[in-house]
């Protein structure tokens, strides 16, 4: 045989046939469909990873770029601060060769500054000299040949010497730089006049280039150490900062495989520190989040273990994923055809995306209530057995139908009466049917007085009294009540029965009834056949029995007799209701005892009352003398 599941979740065709027409494209699952996701997730997944890189290599990098950088910007910053500092110092130096040489070697107005002294001062410092005209800067005497016309300007400006240096172009030498110093001068026939010396240098004269090729080596190897320095303090800063990131790396996978008990110790209180106290506090909360949700999930395993109603879960291919023990059981027991059934109602609540519910669904000789709902994975079924339910509701609605019918027949009965007391004179005849009027009217009487205690007795709204009951002492009270019939009532009285804790108003009425159906169906000619009444003390229980000699019961017929309107066949031709049985059964059971019945057809019944004993009457009762008797 197969097991349930296999029986249960086999998908039905004609199911989904049905599923697919009503809901048009929400259709069956393709059975691909979850492989072609998962393919889709891992191509995407290949597509989005990206190398790993430690963090030693992107720090130290990271290190060495910064130091570049900051290299690299330094060296712009400091060749160009030195060249202007090379440069300026060149020309303080021309300034203090030439300038400020002849200006304390000669006076202004000084006689002896002629021609031949300015060109021997020249000679002697290499430079080539010369008078010239502020207003066109024309040379009138000297051997210059080349010089700066802004210097001239600025000099006669400023009516005091200047010095300065111009680029001029290279040659095969390298770059040349022109020197030039002018200051005014009178001169016979010129008013307005500069004396200049210049001199053109080269790259090798000035030692500017030479000093920033040391600068450069220098700094290349400044910045070579600085890098090698910079790497490696960056490697040994990322190697500390990597294995306190990897110790919380490792951390934090074997609290994700579900190790709750996982601490990281710090000891350097940063921001890598507070990360590692945070991970603490997050592991603490997730371990009693976890505890937590171990006992709700114990607890509701447990409530659907104990539930008294069968529940089902499917996935979205409707495979059961789970089952609580009714379930199981349910299934186990029941025919294939409520599998299907079942099935067909997930399906439709799982592709229709709404509540299903199926009020009656046949499994056997059992009533099944189908309710089913869909999850976001699959769909989730309550199956409830209602059989008892409904044969409540049946028996109700039976009970109002027979009750109606019990009421309807005096009821009619009191109404033809009544109509033809309207037209009848005869004073005797009036009487007769006053006196059946009074006979439905007692009926009445006995039926809603037997509805109303049984009313009570449904909605335990009667106060049972419990004392002390001498149960020879009711059976003989019993007889008496009954000795109107003129029926033989013969009691087999046991004396070791003690006395029993109960009701005696409810007892006593129980017992009438029993005595009293007895009585009404006791063979015989006439129904003379006496009635035999035993009490006697059996396994703890003190028992009354009432046997009658009548039609007696069928065996197919025994287990309805307490039920409510209910008569057995042959009881027709006694008048009842159907209802003092079920009363008496009732009130023996409020009462803690029990009735059972022994019948044969046409021999007779006896109905056996059990009553719990009192165990301290029973051990007083142990002491008294054992008696018997027939009255």
């Amino acid at each position: 045989m197969s097991s349930v599941k296999d029986r249960l979740f086999t998908v039905n065709k004609r199911a989904e046939r049905g599923l697919s027409a009503r809901n048009g494209s929400k259709g069956v699952l393709d059975p691909l469909t979850g492989l072609r996701r998962r393919l889709g997730a891992l191509r995407l997944g290949k597509k989005l990873q990206r190398p790993r890189v430690s963090i030693q290599v992107w720090l130290t990098a990271l290190f060495l770029f910064v130091t570049a950088l900051a290299c690299v910007t330094a060296y712009s910053i400091v060749t160009g601060t030195i060249g202007e500092i090379l440069e300026r110092s060149a020309e303080r130096s021309f300034e203090q060769a030439v300038g400020n040489q002849f200006e304390d070697q000669t006076q202004p107005g000084d006689p002896s500054i002629t021609e031949q002294s300015i060109a021997r001062f020249a000679a002697n410092r290499g430079v080539s000299w010369g008078i010239v005209r502020g207003e066109t800067g024309e040379r009138v005497r000297g051997n210059l040949t080349d010089f700066d016309r802004g210097v001239v300007t600025e000099a006669l400006a400023a009516r005091q010497s200047e010095t300065g240096l111009m680029a001029i172009g290279g040659n095969e030498s390298g770059d040349r730089t022109l020197a030039t110093y002018a200051s005014p001068i009178e001169v016979t026939g010129e008013e307005n006049a500069a004396l200049v010396f210049s001199r053109v240098y080269t790259e090798s004269d000035l030692n500017v280039d030479t000093a920033l090729q040391r600068i450069n080596r220098l700094a290349l190897l400044a910045g070579t150490l600085a890098l090698l320095i910079s790497g490696f303090s960056g490697y040994v800063v990322a190697n500390l900062i990597s294995r306190r990131l990897n110790r919380l790396d490792g951390a934090a996978r074997r609290l994700a495989s579900g190790n709750f008990d996982e601490r990281i110790t710090t000891r350097v209180e940063d921001e890598v520190g507070s990360l590692g106290a945070t991970f603490n506090a997050m592991a603490s909360s997730l371990k009693g989040a976890f505890r937590q949700l171990q006992q709700e999930k114990t607890r509701s395993q447990a409530i659907l273990d104990g539930m008294t109603d069968a529940v089902v879960g499917v996935d979205r291919d409707l495979n059961a994923t789970f089952l609580n023990p009714r379930a199981r059981e349910l299934l186990e027991n029941s025919e294939p055809a409520f599998h299907e059934r079942l099935q067909e109602v997930l399906a439709k609540s799982r592709f229709s995306g709404g509540p299903v519910a199926e009020p009656e669904v046949e499994a056997g000789d059992r009533i099944i209530e189908v309710r089913a709902a869909p999850l976001e994975d699959g769909a989730l079924a309550i199956l409830r057995d209602v059989t008892e339910e409904r044969q409540v509701e049946r028996a109700k609605a039976e009970f109002i139908a027979n009750a109606s019918h019990e009421l309807k027949t005096p009821l009619f009965a009191l109404s033809g009466y009544l109509e033809m007391m309207e037209d009848e004179e005869d004073e005797e005849t009036r009487r007769d049917f006053l006196k059946a009027m009074r006979g439905a009217t007692e009926r009445l009487q006995n039926l809603a007085k037997t509805l109303l205690d049984l009313s009570r007795l449904d909605a335990n709204a009667v106060t049972f009294r419990l004392e002390e009951v001498d149960l020879e002492e009711l059976l003989h009270g019993l007889k008496r009540d009954f000795a109107y019939t003129g029926r033989e009532i013969r009691l087999h009285l046991e004396g070791d029965v003690p006395p029993v804790r109960t009701d005696p108003t409810q007892l006593h009425r129980m017992l009438a009834i029993l005595l009293d159906n007895a009585l009404k169906y006791s063979g015989g000619p006439e129904g003379t056949a006496p009635v035999d009444v035993h009490l006697r003390r059996e396994d703890g229980h003190a028992t009354v029995s009432v046997r009658d000699r009548g039609c007696g019961i069928p065996q197919t017929e025994i287990r309805h007799i307490f039920e409510r309107f209910y008569r057995a066949q042959g009881s027709s031709r006694a008048d009842g209701t159907g209802l003092g049985l079920a009363l008496a059964w009732e009130i023996a059971q409020h009462l803690g005892g029990d009735i059972c019945v022994e019948s044969e057809p046409d021999v007779g019944s006896t109905f056996t009352v059990e009553l719990p004993l009192d165990d301290g009457a029973e051990g007083l009762e142990e002491r008294a003398p054992q008696r018997s008797n027939v009255s």
